[in-house]
């Protein structure tokens, strides 16, 4: 299985110039707070998709005073002794300058789809908001995990969104006396055909994450049962017919009112909506099982194990559940984990990873970290 033998990273956030050395299995970044222990697992991201799930601007990884950044990166691929070197170059207002041996890579949707030879799935403290916060939240959860499977898909969703935009912009002129009613049958065509598209991946994810999710939760939780359950604003079948009848009333606010993006799905514990009734500890473990979820859909589609970046994950978790954690990224081709207390690792856990050091944006690779590259 591929995984990820050396990263570094220029004028990354607080990384002036680093380079780390990771081995497959176990891989355990320590360090005390604000060092840049989740700088180096958003900087894999970024080397490995293209972006940061961290923020949507860009221009704030590049280093405090710097005018670029760029991540250098060698993957060791299925086969034995092969290697991909792929790099990223990025500066505020200009195009990022991606490749792959050397060659430009057509587009970051292609990139970040597989054209590292690896994919990840993260976990951030913040990404508790999928399940605590707002659809959109949902919605992004489940459109970037499909997007990094289908590079067409993440262009759908990303030429739906503009449709959207600029049919609210002809709702407004209509509203206003500027445009007939009648020109909005050609960006229904429009939206309809995108939209289709975007439901009928998010239709056919839904069912194996839900799936995927339960056994996760089980594991984590308890025997309670644990669902996804979708809500529609407009089911596939009857799409194409709620937005024609929903005519006058987007009109009159000027906005969409019927469509993928305005979809959501809950996540559900015992039957019950844990935005709205779930605990903080149940919504953080909720989110931890929907991204162990997302990593079994990504085995199910492409075979391949995703390397896991997980941020600060056993500092609220109990002993038994820290002792699960452990196993589970020990038994992973590459899990690169964040955290403040080696403590929270058993020492057979710990002769069994690659410990590496954070200091002062500086990375250091423990003496007796006994993995081999």
């Amino acid at each position: 299985m591929a995984y990820i033998r050396a990263l570094r990273l220029v004028n990354f956030r607080n990384y002036a110039d680093a380079t780390v050395v990771l081995a497959p299995g176990l891989n355990i970044v320590v360090g005390d707070n604000a060092q840049g222990k989740t700088n180096l697992l958003e900087g894999i991201s970024f080397a490995v998709t293209g972006s940061t799930p961290r923020t949507p601007n860009d221009s704030e990884t590049v280093r405090w005073g710097q005018d670029f950044t760029r991540a250098e990166m060698r993957v060791a691929l299925q086969d034995a002794g092969d290697e991909r070197r792929v790099a990223i170059g990025y500066a505020p207002g200009q195009k990022k300058r991606l490749t792959v041996d050397g060659a430009p890579v057509r587009s970051l949707a292609d990139y970040a789809a597989g054209g590292a030879g690896v994919r990840t799935v993260t976990f951030f403290p913040d990404d508790i908001r999928i399940v605590k916060g707002a659809p959109s939240e949902r919605r992004e959860f489940i459109d970037v995990l499909l997007s990094s499977l289908r590079p067409s898909y993440a262009r759908t969703v990303a030429e739906y969104a503009k449709v959207v935009q600029q049919r609210n912009q002809l709702l407004r002129r209509i509203r206003d006396g500027l445009s007939s009613p009648k020109t909005l049958s050609t960006w229904d065509r429009k939206v309809i055909e995108l939209g289709k598209t975007v439901l009928a991946g998010r239709a056919a994810a839904i069912e194996p994450l839900g799936a995927f999710l339960e056994s996760s939760v089980r594991a984590l939780y308890g025997p309670e049962k644990a669902a996804l359950r979708y809500s529609y604003s407009a089911p596939l079948e009857n799409y194409a017919e709620a937005l024609r009848e929903a005519h006058s009333a987007d009109i009159e606010r000027g906005t969409t009112s019927v469509g993928p993006h305005r979809d959501d799905f809950e996540v559900l514990l015992g039957g019950v909506n844990l935005t709205t009734y779930g605990s903080q500890g149940q919504q953080r473990l909720a989110t931890l099982a929907l991204k162990f979820a997302a990593r079994e859909y990504i085995r199910q589609q492409t075979g391949e194990d995703p390397i896991l970046l997980f941020d600060d994950v056993m500092s609220e978790l109990d002993e038994h559940r820290r002792g699960y954690l452990a196993g589970y990224f020990l038994e992973s081709t590459q899990s690169v984990i964040s955290t403040t207390n080696l403590e929270y690792f058993e020492d057979e856990v710990r002769r069994q990873a690659r410990i590496i050091r954070i200091a002062s944006g500086s990375v250091f690779e423990e003496a007796n970290s006994n993995a081999s590259q």
